[in-house]
């Protein structure tokens, strides 16, 4: 089990678009018969597959049904996802109480079973952060997007605090900026260059701020 992860988490774990593709391949279909079963056209499909569609949640959710991934490794309403902010890591329980999936649940549960049928591992196995998909990733963070701003709050702590203790909240924020803000720039909706403008600013994402401002006030 461990030599697979190590495997796996030696370079990035296949984009969720490369694992569709093949998947559907496999399935001998083709991305028009794919896109009857969802409201995303065939180009719209052929652009996720190579990776550059800009999907929400939900619409992502629609196309990973529609390619219908059996769900054999982590059963339908059984899959529990645990993000962990500290640790960097994704995981899955599998429980005997019927839990309630989300759109993001349901994309990251149908990326983890492509990934897991290649690469045999134990359901409850932690994937870091730095192996996922970068849309899947995003979307993920994103659908805990309170829990995040928590966790930035206690890692930056109030702006009165100590100097000493403020240099220990700036080391931990910039490990999470790395894992988190680099990784999934989409969750913030702006470019991580310096002289850059952003591509894409979202309406109503708090942690959008939250992340970068908390970035400028601890350095």
């Amino acid at each position: 089990m461990a030599t697979l992860l190590e495997a796996l988490t030696e370079q990035a774990a296949p984009s969720l678009g490369a694992l569709l593709h093949n998947f559907r391949i496999e399935e001998r279909e083709t991305t028009k018969t794919v896109s009857r079963r969802c409201a995303l056209g065939a180009v719209e499909l052929a652009q996720l597959e190579l990776g550059r569609a800009d999907l929400t949640a939900d619409q992502l959710a629609d196309a990973m049904a529609a390619y219908a991934v059996p769900r054999r490794i982590f059963p339908v309403d059984r899959s529990a996802v645990r993000v962990d902010l500290a640790g960097g890591t994704v995981s899955v329980q599998i429980t005997e109480q019927p839990v309630e999936e989300t759109a993001a649940d349901r994309t990251l549960l149908g990326y983890f079973e492509l990934i897991f049928a290649a690469h045999p591992m134990s359901p409850n196995t932690a994937i870091p952060f730095t192996t996922l998909d970068l849309d899947v990733l995003r979307i993920a963070l994103s659908s805990r997007r309170n829990e995040v701003s928590r966790y930035l709050e206690r890692l930056v702590g109030p702006l009165e605090e100590p100097p000493a203790s403020r240099r220990v909240a700036r080391s931990s924020l910039l490990v999470l900026a790395v894992a988190v803000a680099s990784l999934a720039s989409g969750i913030a909706g702006h470019e991580v260059a310096a002289n850059r403008p952003a591509t894409a600013v979202a309406v109503d994402v708090p942690i959008q701020t939250q992340i970068i401002d908390a970035v400028v006030i601890t350095r």
